[in-house]
């Protein structure tokens, strides 16, 4: 079939009419087919499911060194297995341009094949008429914005229950659709350019619906530029306030400029609302105490919730909450300044590090890395009373906190499902890592399970070897933690611990004993005459501890979970590639909140 040759028509108001119906049907065949990815996905995890559940049927627990396994996986269906997780790890694989990452393989993968879908669809029928695919482009697009923002929702995101995945696995796929839309939105406003510019009606960009267009379209370029990687590292403030007005600012521009649209762009905002809503409903005020962490940039809150939410945080270890700081913690701001304004729409993410098993208190543990929150927080662990340690509501610190959030609910289970775990954190990273270690111990301590932990300095661990625990977690051979930065000479030692000491029992964060178990946590047990777990003075070196967990048996699942700085986990999954193309089986989890 040849390409159409594209020109001005004019319609009869039949004809026109008949192109509205042709319209319409196009971008709902463009809104529905955005279901039946999900819809694949989800009957092939079932059939999967049932597959593996027939599969294993009556068979007996076979070790991996067991014949069994050995002749499944050289057998047809094992072939496939293997092929199917090394083409999942490649699509996995960063896409990197001039040293930046564009996002993985199976984002551009599907970004592309649904762009070719929706262009195939603007196309259709719409013979030669210029205006018929400007306008088909148009709707077209927006037919995909209910989909795209109830892919960034955290409440009420029904693709996430259904895929069993998280709202932050989800929102990758938003970023891939709101790339297909905007694109398609801007060959949609150079085709109306060009039929203004060809036609001489460029008068008409004053027109009060023409106008509307412009603005909305300025408006979500200046949304897609404000949410790109360096912008958000200059101020993720900027990029969270323009991205949730405009959200709002733009569909009520374009219901202006194009009515037939107003269903899909209710569509959008009311799911939006809803979630908002969900969220709020959700969202409870707990009174917390907040101290820094003595020669540390860290800070430690720990918040009482109401009990009957405390529950929802024990049986997820490693999830995160969203916090935010109400007004009435905010009494030193005037209640008309931009900094109290701003703070009602900042809600940062932080993973729970600790449930207190007796009183339900949740441990946060945050890095200040002079962001507005994170700097507001050292200022309220700075403003603290000598009596915050009280039980007293009246002396802790109100915080709003939402959630628990995460992936760590639909996870494999990875006490039997895995043969060997692998938990690898850097820095604060250990407030996943460390609660998912311990629940993997309580459920089975058998398990094959280590952990490898690096901080910058000994102090960076110290908020995870206070309390009952702290023996235990110094005595535990598993878990390896590595010091990166300046050692502390052991001649100063003494004196860092008065000093830590004197900083506590004048905050009233801890006594005397509680501060001394946080500084001698990390040295040389005079008394066994070696180093404790705890002993590494150095990087950890991610190839030899990768190539040790592999070196136990063919069979064996491998479970790898990391929660830590980029370069980290990129190192990390570096390391594990040559494995998967071996044909091991390897589950890989990146625990973060940035993208």
């Amino acid at each position: 079939m040849a390409w159409p040759n594209y020109h001005f028509i004019d319609l009869s108001q039949d004809e026109k009419q008949v192109r509205r119906q042709t319209l319409d049907k196009y971008a709902l065949y463009a809104q529905l087919s955005a279901l039946v990815p999900v819809a694949i996905i989800l009957l092939y995890r079932l059939a999967r499911r049932a597959a593996d559940s027939e599969e294993h049927k009556g068979d007996y627990a076979a070790v991996p060194s067991s014949p069994v396994l050995k002749e499944r996986r050289n057998s047809t269906a094992g072939s496939w297995s293997s092929r199917s997780r090394r083409a999942r790890w490649w699509l996995g694989e960063d896409v990197v341009a001039a040293g930046m990452v564009l996002g993985q393989r199976d984002q551009w993968v599907v970004g592309l094949l649904w762009t070719a879908w929706l262009l195939l669809l603007c196309v259709l029928e719409t013979g030669e008429d210029y205006l018929h695919l400007t306008k088909r482009i148009g709707i077209v697009a927006v037919s995909q914005w209910p989909l795209q923002y109830l892919l960034s929702l955290k409440s009420l995101n029904p693709v996430a229950y259904l895929l069993q995945s998280s709202h932050e696995q989800v929102n990758r796929w938003h970023r891939v659709l709101a790339r297909v839309t905007t694109t398609l939105i801007c060959l949609h406003a150079a085709l109306y350019l060009n039929f203004f510019v060809e036609r001489d009606r460029l008068d008409r960009l004053g027109d009060p619906v023409v106008l509307m267009g412009v603005i909305g379209f300025l408006a979500l370029n200046l949304l897609v530029t404000t949410a790109l990687r360096p912008i958000r590292r200059f101020s993720y403030r900027l990029f969270f306030i323009t991205h949730l007005t405009l959200a709002i600012i733009i569909p009520f521009t374009i219901m202006i400029h194009a009515a037939p649209a107003k269903l899909f762009l209710f569509e959008a905002l009311g799911v939006f609302f809803l979630d908002l809503i969900s969220r709020k409903m959700d969202t409870v005020t707990g009174h917390a105490t907040i101290g820094s962490i003595p020669g540390t940039n860290l800070i430690k809150i720990s918040a009482s919730i109401p009990h009957t939410k405390v529950n929802r945080f024990r049986g997820h270890p490693g999830s995160h909450i969203y916090l935010s700081i109400p007004a009435a913690a905010r009494k030193s701001m005037s209640a008309t300044s931009i900094s109290h304004l701003l703070f009602e729409f900042l809600f940062n993410p932080f993973t729970v590090a600790a449930v207190d098993e007796e009183t339900g208190d949740l441990t946060l543990v945050a890095r200040h890395n002079g962001g507005p929150m994170t700097a507001a927080l050292g200022r309220l662990a700075n403003a603290a009373k000598p009596n915050a340690s009280s039980n007293t509501n009246e002396d802790k610190i109100p915080l709003a906190i939402e959630g628990p959030y995460g992936a760590v609910g639909r996870f494999p289970q990875l006490c039997t499902d895995f043969d060997r775990i692998l938990l690898v954190a850097g820095g604060v990273g250990a407030t996943f890592t460390l609660p998912l270690y311990r629940s993997i111990l309580a459920e089975n301590p058998g398990a094959r399970v280590e952990m490898v932990w690096a901080v910058r300095g000994a102090g960076d661990a110290t908020w995870a070897v206070t309390g009952k625990e702290a023996q235990a977690l110094l005595r535990d051979n598993n878990l390896r933690l590595f010091v990166t930065g300046n050692i502390v000479d052991p001649a100063d030692l003494a004196s860092s611990r008065r000093t830590a000491s004197n900083q506590a029992e004048a905050s009233g964060a801890a006594d005397d004993g509680e501060a001394e178990v946080e500084m001698s946590a990390m040295y040389r047990d005079r008394r066994r005459g070696r180093y404790t777990s705890q002993h590494n003075r150095k990087r950890p070196d991610l190839k030899k501890i990768v190539d040790d967990l592999f070196k136990h048996g063919q069979e064996e699942r491998v479970a790898v979970l990391v929660c830590g700085p980029r370069e980290m986990a990129r190192e990390l999954r570096e390391h594990l590639g040559p494995w998967v193309k071996k044909g091991r089986s390897v589950w890989y989890h990146k625990e973060g909140f940035g993208f």
